[in-house]
């Protein structure tokens, strides 16, 4: 049975105010606003209850075809390492409904400092300043910058989460940047006064821009989780992710080690989301990775934008980066079980373009921004026909 336990335990707010079965589902569920429904109401909609019966009948959701797509590819799922992680809830997978939410992936608006190639105004309020400014109010931007705000005006949102911290053993905030928003770390310290921190782990995927002055919140938490999203080293990595400091970030991962070595319940992780910018510089990102001080290594796929996903990448590119995957493979061969699913999805996968939609996409942002590809990702460049 390709089942999922998530659609029985947990529930994703998006950045504007939804909310979905998890970050990976394809569609928000209709008709949910966070503003001025509660989280049962997503949690036990007919959409809910739906997926549910779909998963008890065998069946493969077409929300879920990233999973399937990965696992397809030989790469292991967010449905199957969630099914790992959580191998020891008890789940009454006979019934269409659900009473415990005990797994809220929290993004708590758009508030972010950085306008990341692979991210958008939904998710970030840099870049829909960035692109009121290029296009104008009328942009769909404009919307999404007010939408994002949604966690700083939900009273009714903040007061049904209280009433259901008893329950919940596991939050994920992401962003934005969750280390922006102040909103998470006043319900941190209520689960710290209410007693409930020790039965509750948090994972963060975070910028890694910054360093929260409320750190001390997490003392008493069961176990905390960071993991800093790097896709690429140097000046690549601030052209990826613009506004943000190579070594500060750097600078930012030694004082997270130095609290764990001070007693705090951390570990940490480098979350990196393949995709097309930086597929080819593998090598140089683990080789980083091995004097980061942080051993766990998370490959993520980019999905959308889709012209940035591996699935998307320009035919005249496929050869050498293959190439310098196999390359990486040899040079990295305790990582081969997550690249050789890479080099799949490369190959063998159905899609692949002209590139052309990554070419425009790229070249509109570098000429607002003044900057341009072929400077900080030249062998890319020249692969993708980037001029």
């Amino acid at each position: 049975m390709s089942n999922c336990i998530l659609p029985w335990i947990s529930l994703e707010t998006t950045p504007l105010g939804g909310a979905r079965p998890c970050c990976l589902y394809t569609e928000e569920l209709p008709n949910i606003d966070l503003t001025t429904q509660t989280l049962d109401d997503a949690f036990n909609s007919k959409e809910m209850q739906d997926l549910r019966r779909s998963f008890r009948n065998n069946e493969k959701p077409d929300g879920c075809e990233r999973c399937w797509m990965e696992e397809k590819a030989g790469k292991k799922s967010k449905r199957e390492y969630m099914l790992e992680k959580f191998k020891d809830v008890k789940v009454d997978y006979d019934s269409d409904t659900s009473d415990t939410l005990q797994f809220l992936d929290l993004k708590l608006g758009n508030i972010c400092n950085l306008k990341c190639r692979i991210c958008g105004s939904w998710s970030s309020s840099k870049w829909a300043q960035e692109e009121i400014a290029q296009y104008g109010k009328e942009n769909i931007a404009t919307e999404w910058l007010s939408k994002g705000s949604w966690p700083r005006r939900s009273k009714k949102f903040w007061e049904h989460i209280d009433t259901i911290l008893p329950t919940i053993k596991y939050f994920e905030f992401t962003g934005g940047e969750p280390f922006l928003i102040k909103q998470h770390f006043d319900l941190l310290q209520r689960a710290v006064d209410k007693g409930y921190s020790n039965e509750i782990d948090i994972h963060y995927n975070t910028n890694g821009t910054q360093f929260p002055k409320q750190y001390e919140v997490w003392k008493t938490f069961k176990h905390v989780q960071i993991a800093f999203s790097i896709d690429n080293v140097g000046e690549r990595f601030e052209y990826e992710r613009d506004g943000a400091s190579w070594s500060n970030v750097n600078e930012n991962i030694k004082k997270f080690l130095k609290l764990k070595e001070q007693g705090y319940p951390f570990s940490f992780q480098i979350c990196v989301t393949w995709n097309i910018q930086n597929i080819y510089y593998m090598k140089e990102l683990l080789q980083w990775a091995e004097t980061s001080g942080i051993s766990d290594i998370h490959f993520n796929l980019m999905h959308d934008p889709e012209e940035f996903s591996l699935s998307k990448i320009p035919y005249s590119s496929k050869s050498r980066v293959m190439l310098e995957l196999q390359k990486t493979q040899v040079m990295f061969p305790k990582y081969a079980d997550k690249i050789i699913p890479i080099k799949k999805i490369v190959t063998d996968m159905q899609g692949g373009s002209d590139g052309e939609a990554l070419r425009l996409k790229l070249r509109n942002t570098d000429l607002w921004r003044g900057i341009s590809f072929a400077n900080t990702h030249p062998e890319m460049a020249r692969l993708i026909r980037y001029e």
